[in-house]
């Protein structure tokens, strides 16, 4: 193991993140209270100033500040303790933060306890070691991440929490790969409106389900010309992830609502998606007479990316080589993370680097391998002594 993680054992880091998966906080409603209250005891244990920051009750955000001996940079550790519902399909209890097989088993513990324990653990480690550092590093186990990260991310920015930080490490499972951006994302929402007539004289009426299924085809065939392969996905994606309308199965249906999931390429701009959309929604206006209503919901996130010359980004791959006895990989993640607000609405260079396997999030059976557990907090506590000289 590299310098200073000599002060943290692997069954206390394996030992915190089962506590954290047996603290259930599925959002919604992310509730996480229980799982902040974990790391809050764990913290407050060991002399790190710590503050509880609810945005609402129920959603609680953790903020531990340790201060160096002497002027410095300030960096930040940012992951997110609510996760998604269990849902079906599980061979261990989802909740139960099973050890097996070398597996911490739970839901979770990829996405993202698992690199929140690794972070606060090299954190404690820190502090244990009495090692003397320059600047701050400021960890933050936020809520609200899977929704929208209002709540989260997004309050501390409002709050000036990241006010000032030089540079920050978000820990989204990338089975301990350097990524140094992601793609953006807007949820929008289409509502139309017709008007509602008996469906034996369908010409009395205007049929917005019908008219919905027009835009939808047009949605379905649009054929992006931007490509950045850097990204896992090179290229932007358009889906159509929910529909409902209609009232019964003899009234022409006055009203249909739809959800549009659309994935954005750095360089692309909401008002460039806007334009697209409304080219596919502007016949359906002309020739069916429905009225549409587009709204794009709040606390989406921006594409980003950072440069591999920036200062967190070579720490990060230095201590990936140094922890893992090999050449890391370097990439670019085609999910959206609360990265990209640190990245573009805090203006703080910022990498992706966990120990979680994307491959196994949202799924039944999620787990984290111990040993990329134990590597991601090396990691990590190399980097704080990279960074805060």
């Amino acid at each position: 193991m590299v310098r200073m993680l000599e002060y943290v054992r692997q069954e206390e880091i394996t030992g915190l993140l089962q506590k954290m998966i047996r603290a259930e906080s599925v959002n919604p409603p992310a509730d996480t209270r229980r799982c902040a209250g974990v790391l809050l005891d764990l913290l407050e244990a060991e002399g790190v100033p710590t503050e509880r920051v609810e945005a609402k009750p129920g959603l609680v955000n953790v903020v531990a500040t340790l201060s160096g001996g002497r002027p410095g940079k300030r960096l930040i550790l940012n992951g997110h303790i609510d996760t998604v519902p269990a849902g079906e399909g599980w061979s261990v209890d989802p909740f139960g933060g099973e050890l097996r097989d070398g597996y911490v088993w739970g839901r979770g513990s990829c996405d993202m306890k698992s690199g929140v324990a690794a972070m606060v653990m090299a954190l404690v480690d820190l502090k244990r070691s009495g090692a003397s550092f320059a600047g701050e590093v400021q960890f933050q186990a936020v809520a609200d991440e899977e929704t929208g990260s209002a709540r989260g991310t997004l309050h501390l920015i409002e709050q000036g929490y990241c006010d000032g930080a030089d540079f920050a490490i978000c820990t989204e499972p990338t089975s301990n790969r350097v990524e140094l951006g992601n793609r953006g994302l807007r949820w929008i929402d289409v509502t139309l409106s017709g008007t509602a007539s008996h469906a034996g004289r369908p010409q009395l009426g205007v049929n917005a389900v019908a008219a919905a299924a027009e835009i939808i085809g047009r949605i379905e065939a649009f054929e992006f010309e931007a490509r950045d392969e850097r990204f896992e996905i090179s290229a932007p994606s358009i889906s159509v992830t929910t529909i409902e309308g209609g009232h019964t199965v003899n009234v022409i249906p006055d009203r249909c609502h739809f959800s549009v999931d659309r994935r954005m390429l750095p360089g692309e701009t909401e008002a460039q998606v806007l334009v697209e959309l409304e080219a596919a929604i502007a016949p359906a206006r002309a020739e069916r007479r429905v009225v549409v209503d587009i709204a794009v919901r709040p606390g989406c996130w921006d594409p980003y990316t950072i440069a591999p010359e920036e200062p967190v980004a070579v720490a990060a791959v230095e201590a990936a080589r140094a922890v893992l006895r090999r050449e890391p990989e370097i990439g670019y993640k085609a999910a959206c993370t609360d990265a990209s607000h640190l990245a573009t609405r805090a203006g703080i260079p910022t990498v992706l680097l966990g120990p979680g396997n994307e491959q196994l999030s949202h799924k039944p059976d999620e787990r984290i391998a111990v040993d990329a557990l134990v590597s991601g907090a090396a990691i990590y506590v190399h980097m704080l002594r990279e960074l805060l000289v």
